[in-house]
């Protein structure tokens, strides 16, 4: 069976009955008032005449708009742009501290005193000229495609107080519709204590049996739709954080712009100041100490350069320690050529005592000879 007709069922439920019964809701509960009986009344047409159909449709135009704000929703909470802002908010800050005035100002060491001096102060600042333009049009590049960010994240916000808006009438719409079920669940409800008390056939039987089943799915198509009464006063406090969110980074941006960056420039350009200052002294102070060790280098050359050349000037041709060194040096050589020659007159003489030892003792052993051989012939 598709449709129910209430023949046979009481027909004296005034206006004044059904707005009592109305009143007896918890309409805080649902959002509603007194004053929202006449649009309860105009939903509760739509379930005149009960069926499957009209049961399972019931409030699905409601539904369906509350399931595409939340779908809305879920895209601007993924929506990337956040993201991207925040890293190109990030890119800004790690661009500027590649300005490293330190590395910058302190360049290395040419050959050569006063060459290392100058080159420091004369390639500074070309450096950092170079280093500050190059950032500082990254910087810009990066802040314009913020803006572009930004615009489109105040764009969403008024977006957002749209769909704030569509929420909350949706919100009271399904207040609408649950007062309407609710009223019609009770309708049903008197409708089957009315045939359970006036059984006449097998006919009533089944009546009574439809309209059970009627109301059991009735109740659950209200409470589905109090379920998405729930969802939708969630997503209003979602959707004031997510404006929230954007209208904080559309802050924090203009504060980078119109305040961090200028500060950041005015302060690298104090900090080139003083590093020119720093080496202008670091300059000045080299060039003085320079000076004054030039003069105490002259001072001590020009000390011993005169004391060398009054040792010089005061100096024989020859020294007393060379002659007698030559003389003593001769006595020694004279005294000892003479023991040599001495000694060489020594050994000569020995060596001729020895030959004629040596001789004579061969002449005896010749004698010796001789004289053995006449004695045997």
């Amino acid at each position: 069976m598709t449709n129910f007709e209430h023949k046979d069922l009481p027909t004296d439920v005034t206006t004044d009955v059904v707005q009592q019964k109305f009143q007896q809701l918890n309409l805080q509960e649902i959002g509603l008032q007194d004053s929202d009986f006449n649009e309860v009344m105009n939903a509760h047409k739509e379930l005149a005449e009960m069926s499957h159909t009209a049961v399972a449709e019931y409030g699905k135009n409601i539904a369906t708009k509350t399931s595409t704000y939340t779908d809305e929703l879920l895209n601007l909470v993924q929506n990337k742009d956040l993201d991207a802002t925040g890293q190109k908010l990030n890119q800004v800050v790690q661009v500027a501290q590649q300005l490293n005035t330190n590395s910058i100002l302190n360049q290395k060491k040419s050959s050569g005193f006063f060459g290392s001096l100058l080159g420091k102060m004369r390639g500074a600042k070309q450096s950092f000229d170079q280093h500050f333009n190059s950032t500082k049009e990254q910087i810009d590049v990066l802040v314009k495609e913020i803006e572009t960010s930004q615009s489109g994240l105040k764009s969403r916000v008024t977006t957002l107080d749209k769909m704030f808006h569509g929420v909350q009438d949706e919100y009271k719409q399904l207040g609408i519709y649950i007062a309407a079920g609710k009223l019609k669940e009770q309708e049903i409800q008197q409708d089957i204590a009315f045939l359970t008390t006036h059984i006449q056939d097998q006919s009533t039987v089944q009546k009574i049996y439809d309209l059970n089943h009627l109301a059991n799915n009735l109740e659950k198509r209200v409470s589905d739709l109090q379920v998405l009464q729930q969802s939708a006063m969630q997503t209003l406090p979602m959707i004031r954080i997510i404006q929230s969110n954007n209208l904080m980074l559309v802050d924090k941006f203009y504060a980078i712009k119109n305040i961090t960056l200028p500060a950041w420039k005015n302060q690298i350009s104090l900090a080139i100041s003083l590093h020119e200052q720093k080496n202008s002294v670091q300059l000045a102070n080299s060039i003085d100490d320079a000076t004054n060790d030039l003069l105490r280098r002259n001072a001590d050359l020009l000390h011993q350069n005169s004391v060398d050349t009054a040792k010089a000037n005061q100096r024989s041709v020859i020294d007393i320690e060379t002659l007698e060194h030559v003389q003593n040096t001769l006595i020694k050589t004279v005294n000892d050529v003479l023991q040599v020659q001495k000694e060489g007159m020594q050994k000569r003489a020995e060596a001729t005592t020895r030959l004629r030892a040596l001789q004579n003792n061969l002449n005896h052993l010749v004698l010796e000879s001789n004289t053995g051989g006449s004695n045997k012939s």
